[in-house]
């Protein structure tokens, strides 16, 4: 044979070779599932946000969390939790956080006040907070005069509280500022912390989220006045909302993190329906973890909210409803709906809701 036929012959064998193995390593590249990395925001203690916390657990789910086997790199600049909604806000705001667990009115309050830019892509609960009050307070009147404990203007359980102040022709005022014979003031104070606040007297009714209600009235610190379904019947609370730019760029990964989502109340509701076995039993330690309350007010506080993640019509009328009752408290400038680009209320919770992630990932 020919010297340089050879030559020719030996070097297509090892170019052949060499293409057969970068097919193979090419092949065992994109046959590695990809990772997405997500910053988380939530509330402190809320067991209204179990299923984050389920859906990150390892144990549960024989060894790899929820998060990991749908691919996603998990990590928080806030480990103990935010105080309230409108920190949750100002964390997208600061570029500290992609996705965040909050109510949904502090979402509307900064979105349209503030300009912070999210889109709310799923349920969390629905119901969940309560107004408690001490001995001898037998109707929302009896608080004139005193102060209430709520976790701040930017929640949900605060608006809850101008609402009913509201029904009953009450005004409101921060605690330390002037007021009248028909005023009840407020002060913010965390939800793990109201019970104490309670016994001390510094304030004489609380609005708070589960299991801190619950907390409460099983410690005999104060009574229920009412819950929240006894004035918003159904009404959705926390929901997932994602910095809106991070969406648009990252959609693969707010479908996955939905489905973990999706599989993590799954879990929950299999578990809770059966009430017994090692799930359940892992769901209730974790929420005692989590909460840092026993196992008989986390029951309780299970028993006052429905975990789910579906969005539907009495959903979106609902967030109509708070953005509304934000401009009728004069807490958001109807000009405001203009200055964000929307000619009314419906377009704006139009805008704001994005059900297409969840339904990629459900």
């Amino acid at each position: 044979m020919n010297r340089s036929v050879l030559v020719v012959i030996i070097i297509a064998v090892i170019l052949i070779g060499a293409g057969g193995a970068y097919v193979l390593l090419s092949s065992d590249d994109e046959g590695e599932k990809k990772t997405y990395d997500v910053r988380v925001g939530y509330l402190q203690g809320d067991l209204h946000q179990l299923a984050r916390v389920v859906a990150s657990d390892d144990e549960i789910n024989g060894g790899t969390n929820l998060y990991k086997e749908n691919g996603l790199n998990i990590s928080t600049p806030n480990p103990s939790g935010y105080l309230n909604g409108g920190a949750v806000m100002d964390a997208f705001a600061a570029g500290e956080i992609d996705i965040g667990f909050l109510g949904a009115p502090p979402a509307i309050l900064k979105s349209l006040n503030v300009g912070t830019d999210i889109i709310i892509v799923s349920k969390v609960n629905s119901e969940g907070s309560s107004i408690v009050v001490k001995d001898g307070i037998n109707s929302f009147t009896d608080l004139k005069g005193k102060t209430v404990a709520t976790p701040g203007v930017s929640s949900i359980q605060h608006l809850l509280f101008l609402k009913v102040a509201e029904e009953n022709n009450m005004n409101v005022k921060q605690s330390g500022t002037p007021g009248d014979a028909n005023t009840v003031y407020f002060v913010q104070i965390a939800p793990k912390d109201m019970k104490a606040a309670l016994e001390t007297d510094q304030v004489q009714g609380a609005v708070g989220w589960e299991p801190y209600g619950s907390d409460v009235l099983q410690s005999g610190a104060a009574k229920l006045l009412m819950w929240s379904g006894d004035v918003w019947p159904d009404h959705p609370c926390c929901v997932i909302a994602v910095k809106r730019s991070f969406a648009e760029t990252n959609p693969e990964t707010v479908k996955m993190f939905l489905r973990a989502h999706v599989q993590a109340n799954e879990l929950i509701d299999e578990a809770m329906s059966e009430g017994s076995g090692p799930t359940y039993d892992r769901i209730i330690e974790l929420a005692t973890q989590f909460s840092g309350r026993n196992e008989s007010v986390v029951l309780s506080a299970l028993a006052h909210m429905d975990l789910d993640y579906r969005i539907d019509a009495n959903f979106d009328d609902y967030l109509k409803d708070f953005t509304q009752s934000y401009i009728g408290l004069e807490l958001i400038a109807e000009q405001k709906l203009a200055d964000r680009g929307y000619s009314n209320v419906t377009e704006y919770v139009e805008a704001l809701v994005k059900t297409e992630y969840l339904d990629a990932a459900d």
